[in-house]
């Protein structure tokens, strides 16, 4: 055996192995309620299985899982593969869109922020060329040193 393919052995041996079973057993329990296993169906599970490796030995590896412990849980993933990727997919979507609505609801706000600011600024011009602004506006007062206007 080669070192390479040694160290994957040895690191993702035991989730190989609870996919393997796991599939497995995925099909046995079909069988076992009168599903017919059609070629259509394993090739579809095959091209999904290494989705459902990735997420096997992230989630192991997550909750410490080593071992025999490792492939079981591999297993367990494997068999439910279907409502596994079906649930991370949802959750990846609902996260999608929180982040995207929050992100519309700032640019949004933004927008509502300098369009007020604008039509606050319009208004007190036009107050203080009316004549009508309040005294307390200073910055609309004639710097002293500047020449007079009139």
């Amino acid at each position: 055996m080669t070192p390479v393919l040694e160290t994957v052995l040895a690191k993702y041996g035991w989730i190989l192995i609870g996919i393997t079973f796991g599939f497995a057993a995925k099909y046995a329990l079909l069988i076992k309620r009168g599903v017919q296993v059609k070629a259509r169906l394993v090739f579809a599970d095959l091209l999904l299985l290494p989705m459902v490796a990735l997420i096997a030995y992230w989630l192991a590896t997550r909750a410490g899982f080593e071992a025999e412990a490792a492939a079981l849980f591999s297993a367990l993933c494997t068999v439910g593969a279907d409502r596994l990727v079906k649930l991370l997919t949802d959750r990846f979507l609902q996260r999608v869109d929180s982040e995207a609505a929050a992100i519309a609801n700032s640019i949004v706000g933004t927008a509502r922020n300098t369009t007020q600011a604008e039509l606050s600024a319009a208004a007190l011009v036009e107050a203080a060329r009316e004549g009508r602004a309040p005294a307390e506006y200073v910055a609309l007062k004639p710097h002293p040193q500047a020449p007079k206007q009139g």
